[in-house]
Parts: structure tokens; sequence; C-alpha cells
């Protein structure tokens, strides 16, 4: 990266060493006075990680205050899921997977996306190499298949039912301990985040190494659906302050998530400093998975890809599971003009 970047990215975090930040990711207080910045939520997935690093790096480096904005970032502890805080308008902006969104569109929840950050499926199901589980041919009915749930099952109700099997898993907590007790025989582990924390051995880590894990891949099995995007309420949008807040919050995070990516372990401090948990290093792992999931060198950042949306609605349609019937009919109908709008992106990148 430039030299320049470098600079402003290590002064930005000196920053935010000294001020300090919020529990939430608040952002750093701004010189105008407070009414004269417009403010705006967004409610992330699950707590500060790097996985989020270019809403974190927007707001360190003063991005969000360049466009006239006061942004507050809303960690998720499991307890109250961004679809919920939308909804309830106590956040603007959520972070969810796609599939989740279309599970909600389908219930009636009047949401639309409105940029998609990942262009890669991140899910992984992780095996001890002593398990044998070394491609999906190996799991059977009797393998016992971990995930967390709250609507991060669906590429892998996908898979088990490609494969033929039940479509039953055993819930697995935010941590890989029942994997390394042998309690689960096939966890679900993001590539960045709990497969760094099985393979290796920094503070936090399990320190199994590469070489002693299997990994079944979401996007070699044929059941990638598209995961961290960004999503807001069309009933929000009808107000046309909130369409103009929309794209300058989209133009400064897009460009948050350039410098992120520009300089990923620079990200992951400012990451830390706004606080993140495990180990320093853990986040710099993260950062660097969490790029190649953005993919800035094959996509532009937030941009939309048909193709891959389309295999996401498609797979959703056919392999998740509602269990209201009338949710299940909505679903079999939402198309990608329900689904997302590039309005605003196109707006915001200009």
């Amino acid at each position: 990266m430039k030299k320049s970047t470098t600079i402003a990215l290590s002064a930005a975090l000196a920053l935010a060493t000294v001020v300090g930040f919020a529990g939430c990711g608040g952002s750093k207080e701004a010189k105008k006075a407070p009414g004269e910045l417009d403010e705006i939520t967004i409610h992330l997935k699950w707590l500060p990680q790097s996985q989020f690093m270019g809403y974190y790096v927007a707001d360190s480096m003063g991005y969000y205050k360049d466009e006239g904005l006061k942004v507050t970032i809303t960690p998720c502890d499991g307890t109250i899921a961004p679809e919920q805080g939308v909804s309830t308008g106590t956040a603007d902006i959520g972070v969810t997977w796609v599939p989740t969104l279309l599970t909600y569109q389908a219930q009636g929840y009047d949401f639309v996306e409105v940029a998609q950050i990942f262009q890669k499926s991140g899910l992984l199901l992780v095996s001890k190499k002593t398990a044998g589980i070394d491609s999906s041919a190996k799991i059977t009915a009797s393998t016992k298949v971990g995930n967390w749930g709250l609507g991060n099952e669906y590429e892998v109700k996908a898979l088990l039912q490609k494969l033929g099997l039940p479509t039953t898993y055993v819930n697995q907590d935010f941590t890989m301990n029942a994997f390394d007790k042998g309690d689960i025989d096939l966890a679900s582990a993001m590539t960045y985040n709990e497969y760094g924390l099985v393979i290796n051995s920094y503070t936090g880590g399990l320190g199994y190494g590469a070489d002693n894990v299997n990994v079944v891949d979401m996007n070699d099995e044929g059941v990638a659906m598209m995961e961290d995007c960004l999503f807001v309420s069309k009933e929000w949008l009808k107000d046309s302050k909130n369409e103009d807040k929309l794209v300058r919050f989209l133009r400064a995070s897009l460009k948050g998530w350039k410098t992120a990516c520009d300089d990923t372990n620079a990200a992951a401090s400012i990451v830390m400093a706004a606080g993140s948990s495990i180990s320093l290093e853990h986040q710099q792992f993260m950062a660097a998975q969490v790029k190649k999931l953005v993919d800035p060198e094959e996509a532009a950042i937030g941009s939309f890809n048909a193709a891959k949306l389309s295999q996401t609605l498609e797979l959703t349609q056919k392999y998740a599971e509602l269990g209201d019937s009338s949710a299940m009919d909505k679903l079999k109908t939402l198309t990608l003009a329900d689904l997302y709008t590039d309005k605003y992106y196109g707006l915001a990148t200009k």
C-alpha cells in the first residue's frame, strides 16, 4: 500500500488509543456541536471484530464525519439481532447474511439489501484429521454436525439436504470448546474467526495446525450463499433525508473498507481499540481473511454479483426450512428485485 495511507492509519490508531472507544464501537467525538452532524446507527451481526473493520476504520479515520455523519456502531451480543434492531427503529442499518434477510422478507419484514460487502462465503465445516472426514462424502447421518443457528445454518442445511442426510445439527456455542473436546465431529467455523482459533497457537487459539484438521468448504460444495450485506427498512427509506444519509453512509463506509483492506494489520489494531477481544494476532489473522471475502481485487467493494445472489436466492428457496407455511410460500415468490436495490450504492459510487 502507499506509504501515506499507512501513516494516516497509524495516526488514526494513535488517536483511537488516546481517546478510547465505547464498548459498542462508539464514534470519536466530533469538533462540531452534536446537532451539526446527522446521526445514523448501524447494528452489527456480532461483537466488535475485524469482520466489521470497514466501519470501524471509517469512523476512526473521520470518513463519516467528513460526510456530515455521527455514526453509532452497535454490536450484537447474540440477544438482539440486527433485524430486530432495524425493525424496531433502534438501528437504521443492519449487517446480516443474505439467506437470513430473505427469510425475514418472507415473513413480511420490509427489508431491502443496499450493499453486498462479502463476495464469497466464509463458512467451513471443520473436523479433526483423526475423524477421517476428508470430504463431504464422508458425512453420515450419525456425524455430529455443529452450528450456531440464529440464521447461520442455511448453508449447512443445504449441504446436508444435498447429501440426502437429516438436517438436524448440534447447537454449537460461540467457542470451539465442543470441537476441542470431541462433542462435535464437524464444527461450523468461519474462515476468518473460528478456523483461525483452531489452527493457530496465539492467545486464545487451540494450536491444532492446518495439517491436523480437515475442512469442508461451502464454496466447493455448490451451496455457498452470500453473507455479510447491509440492509435497511423500506419504510425508513420513504424519508428523503434518510435516503441522503444512506448514500453518505455508504460512501464513507466503502472508503473505510478500502482503507482497511489496504492495510489489514492497522485495521485490526483499530478494531482492537474499539473493544475487540481474544488477541491482536487473532484480529490480524481475521482481517487478512476478511479481505479475501471482500475480494477488492476482483470486485468493486460493496457491489452486487447477480449470479451469486441468484444462487443464494435459489438455494434458500430450495433448502430453507421455515415453520410457517405461508412464509415458505412467500419465500418461493421472491425475486432479486425484492432482495436488493443498487440505487443507493450507485449514487454513493458515482
